[in-house]
């Protein structure tokens, strides 16, 4: 719980408290690890394992650790040497080559395990997320045309992937296909999921929603969204077109887009409450775009102020320094 939450001092504490761990205890604390970008630590510890105590559970978490981390020769390793090798175990590893930018061994890997098994929608959908990200759009196609072969019968798999395609579409500059594609899911009565932020201050916690203006205090909010913009740019931030997915509205701009995301809402929030504050903690309900990942790194290094973000994919310490745990591996 507490490792899944941010707060790995006090997971480590538990666990060193175990007389003797068993696997779920073991399996907890590499999670715990890989979720905060302490894949080094989540190594060590998998390493301690007795091997009788190492169950496919065990194997994902060091693999997931290592792929939130970058750390690709570390994951072959461990891959190599597991002998029953399951579909969960195959999806991490093909997570750990896409996050990394190894497309052409992801998809070796995913041949080699259609080759006897039948394909994996949560495997091909982990290498398309990983393509978006990296605006790999003829990847892209190639993927979602897989998964709409091969289970036109799951709906809400196609629509995560009509999603993600229509990404890769607007953050290449190709609008009208974007357009097309959410206005065939519109059409169908299908709905992206709007984003949520929920955090924190004194004891109650605050819900916001993108462009959410429904605050009491909304007007001041905005006031320190533009603030924090200001102080964002001076500091040389630009900010990227790429992450938005839909076309402006007439008196919208770039800016004013990405700083509606919810969790720079509830950043503005915090400060707005509590300007000195020295620690945020933010819980989103979906990925964390490129544009606020590197928005936030700034605001923590600017206003010297931890802030922590669990987002659907794992945890983001952005540190004073302006670094996040993820080693921008998201």
């Amino acid at each position: 719980m507490w490792g899944k939450s941010g707060d790995i001092k006090k997971a480590k504490d538990i666990f060193q408290s175990l007389i003797k761990p068993d696997t779920i205890g073991y399996t907890s604390m590499i999670n715990s690890y890989g979720l905060n970008g302490m894949a080094i630590e989540a190594i060590e510890l998998f390493n301690k394992i007795p091997e009788d105590f190492i169950l496919e559970e065990t194997y994902v978490s060091i693999l997931n650790a290592c792929s939130h981390a970058g750390l690709v020769d570390h994951a072959r390793s461990i891959f190599n040497n597991i002998n029953n090798k399951t579909d969960k175990i195959y999806t991490t590893m093909v997570d750990c080559l896409s996050r990394s930018t190894l497309f052409e061994e992801a998809l070796k890997l995913i041949d080699h395990y259609e080759s006897d098994h039948s394909p994996s929608p949560t495997m091909l959908m982990s290498l398309l997320s990983a393509a978006r990200n990296r605006k790999k759009r003829e990847l892209s196609e190639k993927i979602f045309n897989r998964i709409k072969e091969n289970f036109p019968e799951l709906k809400n798999r196609l629509i995560s992937a009509s999603i993600l395609l229509s990404n890769v579409y607007a953050s290449v500059g190709e609008i009208e296909k974007s357009s097309n594609i959410r206005n065939k899911l519109y059409q169908q009565g299908l709905r992206k999921i709007i984003g949520l932020s929920f955090t924190e201050i004194n004891g109650k916690i605050f819900k916001f929603r993108a462009h959410d203006q429904t605050h009491p205090r909304s007007e001041e909010i905005y006031d320190e969204i533009q603030k924090i913009s200001k102080e964002l740019i001076e500091y040389g931030h630009q900010y990227d077109a790429s992450w938005i997915t839909r076309e402006l509205n007439e008196n919208e701009t770039i800016e004013s887009n990405l700083c509606g995301h919810s969790e720079r809402l509830a950043i503005a929030y915090n400060f707005l409450e509590n300007p000195t504050i020295r620690t945020i903690q933010i819980t989103k309900n979906l990925r964390i775009c490129g544009d606020c990942h590197r928005s936030i790194k700034l605001i923590a290094l600017i206003r010297q102020c931890e802030i922590i973000v669990r987002d659907t994919n794992r945890i983001h310490h952005f540190n004073i320094k302006g670094q996040c745990s993820c080693s921008d591996h998201f």
